[in-house]
């Protein structure tokens, strides 16, 4: 027995009989017109003009007023005037975060969901504790266009099912451990792979110093790099930059300039710095590393400012916890100027940063795309989660969680991914020992690619009713022989997927069955679809079948405990639902007895029903509609009989359908039970930075040439394929 509705409102209750999802001819595709890719509907001119908040006691006092008069209109223009004066410093003031969450909610009261969307969504990104009402309200207007990724547990089940009746193939991303080559028994992490693929470099603890500035006496924090060799393949093992770099203090977190040659790095608790951390840039010159300098405090700032990614040879993202940000941490951007200073950063704005941490960006070029660790953006799966946003020309895209096969309950930060845009590469500790990171590699899925940038949307319909239908969506890369995760289509059947360009796709719709859609995408736009399908059986009315009553009687029948029974262990099982049980009759016999009879139906299995469960009064409703609402026309006994029913409503709260949605897709009665996942002592390794074993040939000592301690091998060696 099997339980589904719509979000929004009154959610119907299907108990006796299953629907089933039937492929017949009437399935396929249909082009329709799609969403476009807007600039941000509000722009904050003044964001960085003053380190104070803006403020302004008489307009204060007139939108007080305006709003105590309920002159709305002028109430909606008095807000616009005084928020796009804000500054960075009122995202962090109490009062003015309430005038935007009140503009927020008279705009969606006067029908501008683009505008109150972004407003709840500055909400969320800057209240502490947000209200759950701004959550609730950003979900509802974000609902329309936005599909939600299906859970990790039960993606595996999805995957177990289709390998039962296909041959496709699941996302072949494994998480891998880069090894013994780059691993050591102590904390390894902060990776950073040079676009060209050919070094590595990430901080260590594995020496045996201990800083003396570490109450816990944790290991000193060195740079490390690791070469690919050209010669046997894989990665050499990985050695530590020479003293120049490394010092008795803390180093971490570097990148290379595009031939390799700059080095910015981040130096912590060190003499002559400005902050607890600072960024200094060394340079190659003469075979060898030269002593880092800190680029000043143009760029740097007395407080916190580490995890540099550098673009080419001029553009430095970073992250700092300076108090003229958003909230904890920011990334800032700075741009090298043709006299060879840095430009004084620029913070990335509202839709990067937030009340919480944003960390470690890394941009990647070809796309545009700013990959960054938060810990404030609106629906995360955990601590730290991975986003991306891509530069849009003159504004960031809303950011986009990188998905369950990437993200976790726990903190995923200290990340890079390759030059290809394939493989993202970050540190992981394990439950045993979490502060104990060691660097794995993982296989993007399609949505975290950087090259995922072209959007194939539909919205899943009932061909014969025209209404929309709830379902997971699969979409197989055809040519590349994968699926991409699955996603839910939402109440308006809406649902989307990042993919890359120029490839074929087509698509499945899993319910109580799995169908396949026959016709094949050539995605090279961003395209829209209407994906039909011959299932009005779904969308029949929800109703308790077979609850009737006998003429001119209120008397619950022996036959019906058992069905009411059922919904009593229904509302024990999800208490957050609430019941409304509706009685109708046939139209034999005087219409106002007729109401009466059916609210006395109605009110005796109410009283069944809170007796069986002990729920409030108030969250079971009884009503009566007599003859108002027959199901058929009373023409015939078989109709009548038909009509004096009663039917039971759900109100479901928004954020538990996904609850209740995932219990009708996989109810306890489904055959596929989802695998037991557990943590495995070792993982596989990454055969990338693995070297393969080779007889190398004796050339006796008179061969061996000493290194000298003077040079310093370039990191990025020249090759004739370059």
């Amino acid at each position: 027995m099997r339980f589904f509705g719509g979000i929004m409102g009154l959610v119907g209750l299907v108990v006796w009989g299953q629907p089933r999802l039937r492929p017949l001819a009437g399935t396929y595709l249909r082009p329709v017109e799609g969403e476009v890719i807007t600039p941000p509907p509000l722009a904050f001119p003044y964001l960085f003009s003053d380190s104070r908040p803006y403020r302004n006691p008489r307009l204060l006092k007139v939108i007080a007023r305006a709003e105590a008069e309920e002159n709305l209109s002028q109430l909606d223009s008095l807000l616009r005037q005084y928020i796009t004066q804000f500054r960075a410093a009122n995202f962090r003031d109490t009062t003015s975060l309430q005038l935007l969450w009140k503009w927020a909610q008279l705009r969606e009261y006067r029908g501008d969901t683009l505008l109150s969307a972004y407003l709840y969504g500055l909400c969320l990104r800057n209240m502490h504790n947000a209200p759950s009402a701004i959550r609730v309200a950003y979900r509802r207007l974000q609902e329309r266009w936005r599909s939600e990724w299906v859970p990790l547990e039960y993606y595996r089940k999805i995957v177990r099912l289709r390998q039962k009746i296909d041959t496709l193939a699941p996302p072949r991303g494994v998480l891998l451990s880069l090894g013994p080559h780059i691993n050591s028994p102590y904390p390894d992490y902060a990776p950073y792979m040079h676009p060209s693929g050919k070094v590595l470099i990430f901080t260590s603890r594995r020496e045996n110093l201990l800083t003396a500035l570490d109450p816990d006496q944790i290991r000193n924090e060195d740079l490390y790099y690791s070469q690919q060799d050209f010669v046997r393949g894989g990665f050499k093992p990985a050695e530590k930059f020479r003293d120049v770099i490394n010092s008795p203090y803390n180093e971490g977190s570097a990148c290379l300039n595009s031939d390799g040659t700059v080095l910015i790095l981040a130096r912590c608790d060190a003499p002559g710095g400005y902050g607890s951390c600072d960024l200094y840039l060394a340079r190659y010159e003469n075979g060898r590393w030269q002593e880092p300098q800190n680029l000043g405090p143009t760029v740097n700032s007395s407080y916190w400012d580490s995890h540099p990614f550098l673009v080419g040879d001029s553009l430095l993202f970073f992250a700092s916890n300076r108090p003229d940000g958003f909230g904890q941490s920011d990334i800032y951007l700075t741009r090298l100027r043709e006299d060879g200073t840095w430009a004084p950063p620029q913070n990335l704005g509202p839709t990067i940063n937030t009340l919480g941490d944003e960390v470690t960006p890394y941009f990647y070029e070809p796309y545009q795309t700013l990959y960054f660790s938060s810990t404030g953006q609106p629906l995360g799966y955990g601590g730290y989660d991975i986003y991306k946003s891509r530069w849009m020309g003159t504004f960031w895209e809303e950011p986009r969680n990188l998905g369950p096969l990437v993200n976790t309950d726990g903190d995923e930060y200290y990340f890079t991914i390759d030059g290809r845009g394939n493989k993202i590469y970050y540190a992981r500790a394990t439950r045993k020992d979490p502060r104990n990171f060691d660097l794995y590699s993982f296989e993007l899925p399609m949505e975290a690619r950087p090259d995922a940038v072209t959007k194939l949307a539909g919205y899943l319909i009932d061909s014969l009713s025209g209404q929309p239908l709830v379902g997971i969506v699969i979409a197989l890369d055809l040519t590349e022989g994968t699926e991409i995760t699955p996603v839910f289509a939402n109440q308006y059947g809406y649902f989307e997927f990042m993919l890359v360009q120029n490839r074929q796709y087509q698509l499945m719709v899993l319910d109580t069955n799995l169908i396949r859609i026959p016709d094949t995408v050539a995605l090279l736009n961003d395209e829209t679809y209407s994906l039909l399908l011959t299932t009005a059986e779904l969308q029949r009315p929800y109703v308790l079948e077979n609850l009737e009553f006998p003429t001119n009687s209120a008397e619950i029948t022996p036959e019906a405990y058992p069905k009411l029974d059922y919904i009593a262990g229904f509302l024990l099982k999800y208490p957050f639902v609430k019941l409304r049980i509706e009685g109708h009759t046939d139209a034999v016999g005087d219409p106002a007895y007729n109401r009466k009879l059916s609210r006395q139906r109605a009110e005796n299995i109410r009283r069944y029903l809170l007796q069986a469960t002990g729920l409030p009064p108030d969250q079971i409703i009884a009503e009566g509609y007599g003859p108002d609402r027959p199901l058929l026309p009373n023409t015939t006994e078989e109709n009548r009989a038909r009509n004096r029913r009663v039917e039971f409503i759900l109100e479901v709260p928004p954020e538990k359908l996904l609850l209740m949605r995932l219990d009708y897709l996989f109810g306890e009665d489904w055959d596929v039970p989802a695998p037991e996942v557990e943590e495995p002592e070792e993982f596989p390794l990454d055969p990338e930075f693995q070297t393969p074993e080779m007889e190398m040939p004796d050339l006796g000592e008179d061969f061996e040439e000493p290194v000298s301690q003077d040079f310093d091998p370039p990191l990025i060696e020249e090759d004739d394929d370059q």
